[in-house]
């Protein structure tokens, strides 16, 4: 249980710098060098909120090794620990615009859309995963009947 849970910090924390240097080199790619202004000014601050998003992000993906937990609640556990870390953080570092609610709400609408949309695709990833194993599991089983035979 304790490599599990290494694996899936140490996962986080991966996703969290893939997606911290992906998203400076996208923001110089479309708004130039000023993008990264704010976090060459505060560099280990900017990256620490990267790796915290990440471990609350991606390391809370554990709770779906966990099968006394029904699935809404694993993905509850999941939506909720992760979008609360994003925007504690985001807040804090002032990743978002704060200039008026509307601002607020695009940005918390914004947030748990990607949210979701990562959600899908490791689903489906998983999902088509699952079904090629099945598909190699009954072709297993059909040699197997076929040698007894």
């Amino acid at each position: 249980m304790v490599r599990r849970i290494f694996r899936y910090l140490f996962f986080g924390i991966a996703w969290g710098c893939i997606c911290f240097v992906f998203t400076g080199v996208a923001g110089v790619l479309v708004s130039g060098e000023a993008f990264l202004e704010p976090v060459t000014h505060d560099f280990v601050a900017q990256a620490m909120g990267g790796v915290v998003v990440g471990i609350c992000c991606a390391s809370t993906a554990i709770v779906y090794t966990f099968d006394r937990l029904p699935a809404w609640l694993q993905i509850g556990i999941h939506f909720a620990v992760g979008l609360a870390g994003y925007f504690s953080v985001a807040f804090h570092l002032e990743w978002l615009p704060t200039a008026s609610v509307g601002h607020i709400v695009a940005s918390v609408l914004f947030g748990i859309a990607i949210f979701i949309a990562i959600w899908l695709g490791f689903y489906f990833a998983a999902h088509r995963e699952a079904a090629k194993v099945n598909a190699r599991l009954q072709e297993l089983g059909r040699e197997e009947d076929s040698k007894e035979e």
